[in-house]
């Protein structure tokens, strides 16, 4: 009785939330997939390959993709996670898998064409993370989550889409968490990330700096109101013009705080700000009812000063969805975007005064903004040759030797997209996408030739998923049919079948705490 007592009593004194049994759990998760693509043409459909983390060849291909996830949990709520994801492609015929996919009509995918077979590796995730409550960070390459189950032209960011490959680098971020007294009205979130770009690019081992801050307002308990502002800024690394870039600590804060190069910077850099910066601004709105939630989304990209001021206004993507909570029926998810980015705040780079003058200060007010494209950083916001945010702006065709993308030729676009998901026969999911653009290029044309006449583009993706093919076996198939019709890409119909194998282990395991 004693003994029961003084167990009592020190159960008693524990904090809350705490037991003498401290529940932990393991999870892991694996799966091989085996893809197969192919298309009328030699490079694939735009929805074949874009916002696929750069993962799919934009030719012909096979491709063997095999990855693991690991989660350790504890009660007090420390969670360590890691995971692997390794992939082989067979690419026939080509060198390389360097241009934007698919190619831009009348230049194929890359000068780089060899008979024989190409072989490519990659390791698309390689990660380690601990999470404590609302706190996670991740170290190595893991790939974002995107919204919209799938089916937006961003996957909710119109910056950061997931269209390219993985960079390396640690992310330190905190979900929304109540600020106290606010009675759960006012949440905030936010994150803290460096990368590092290992592609070849025109400014060699360029690292990216990225920080983020959110805001949620409940209005009422249905109705959130959520603002947020992001920014990514390219630094450092090589030129093959100006040499070694800046890249001391100082130079860094610079980065991180938006000021001005030293003296060691380029002139542009010493009148600017260190590098190359851009980021988004984004006003969305959530209204979550009984049997479903529709949210509409502002996302607005921003190059320079004008751009955080709003000067670039309507340029942004719009976005509209709405979402059923049941997630078995016909019909789950609808969403439409419509994308608008042909104003840059304007069509002339404005000054205050003329910069020939040397006798009054001048300052730079905006206009012809240029997304995605920087002088001195000049491969852009892209990687691996693909576009890191909006895929709807274009890489520029590969037209050297060596390979490098430099920059985008279009990113004066506007567009309608829709997207629905569901069950078929409340059973077997799908995906349906349909995208029309207008492409005007840019404000002066890298390819008047394509662009002086505002190609119309139509793009068209079916997917299907089937989870299990063989009744005893944890197998599931794939399909994915694709097209693309109009002036600007190649006519074009493909399909990329993928074959996966999947399984689980978990253990819940209860060990004292004492």
């Amino acid at each position: 009785m004693m003994k029961n007592g003084i167990l009592l009593a020190m159960a008693m004194l524990l904090p809350a939330g705490y037991s003498a049994i401290q529940a932990q759990t393991y999870d892991l998760e694996w799966d091989v997939s085996l893809y197969g693509a192919g298309a009328t043409e030699k490079t694939l459909p735009f929805w074949a390959v874009t916002n696929k983390n750069g993962m799919i060849p934009s030719t012909h291909s096979g491709l063997l993709v095999a990855g693991t996830d690991f989660k350790y949990g504890s009660k007090p709520g420390i969670d360590v996670y890691a995971g692997l994801k390794l992939s082989g492609s067979v690419v026939p015929g080509s060198l390389t898998d360097v241009a934007a996919s698919p190619a831009i009509k009348g230049y194929g995918i890359s000068p780089l064409q060899k008979t024989g077979t190409a072989w490519r590796g990659m390791v698309e995730e390689l990660y380690v993370g601990v999470g404590w409550k609302m706190l996670r960070l991740d170290l190595g390459m893991i790939d974002r989550t995107q919204d919209y189950n799938g089916l937006s032209l961003t996957g909710g960011n119109i910056v950061w889409s997931g269209n390219s490959r993985n960079a390396p680098g640690y992310n330190l971020q905190v979900n929304y968490f109540e600020i106290p007294g606010t009675r759960g009205i006012f949440s905030i979130k936010a994150n803290y990330a460096d990368y590092k770009l290992v592609d070849d690019r025109y400014v060699d081992g360029a690292m990216l700096h990225n920080k983020s801050i959110y805001f949620k307002f409940k209005l009422h308990k249905r109705v959130h109101l959520q603002l947020g502002l992001e920014q990514w800024a390219m630094w450092g690394g090589v030129s093959p013009v100006y040499g070694p870039q800046p890249h001391s600590f100082k130079d860094y804060l610079r980065v991180v705080c938006g000021k001005s190069g030293g003296s060691d910077a380029t002139e542009s850099d010493q009148i600017n700000v260190l590098g190359d910066h851009r980021g988004r601004e984004l006003i969305q709105l959530d209204w979550t009812a009984d049997a479903f939630t529709l949210s509409f989304a502002h996302d607005i990209p921003f190059e320079d000063g004008s751009g955080i001021r709003f000067k670039n206004f309507p340029d942004g993507v719009n976005t509209l969805n709405f979402s059923f909570h049941d997630r078995d029926k016909w019909v789950t998810d609808i969403l439409y975007e419509f994308v608008y980015t042909k104003w840059q705040s304007g069509p002339h780079h404005d000054t205050s005064t003329d910069p020939d003058r040397q006798d009054e200060e001048w300052h730079i007010l905006g206009g012809r903004d240029n997304y995605f494209n920087n002088g001195e950083y000049r491969s852009g916001w892209t990687y691996y040759g693909r576009t890191i945010g909006l895929p709807l702006i274009t890489p520029k065709p590969v037209v050297s030797e060596d390979g490098l993308v430099l920059g985008v030729c279009n990113n004066r676009v506007v567009a309608h997209h829709i997207g629905i998901a569901g069950k078929f026969a409340r059973k077997i999911p799908y995906r349906f996408k349909a995208t029309y653009s207008k492409n005007f290029g840019q404000y002066v044309q890298s390819y008047a030739d394509i662009f002086d006449s505002a190609p119309e583009q139509v793009s068209l993706a079916l997917e299907v998923d089937v989870p299990r093919i063989f009744r005893k076996l944890p197998v599931s198939l794939s399909v994915g049919a694709y097209g693309d019709v109009g002036e600007l890409y190649e006519n074009n119909f493909g399909l990329v079948l993928r074959l996966t194998y999947s399984g689980e282990w978990f253990l819940r395991k209860q060990s004292p705490s004492l």
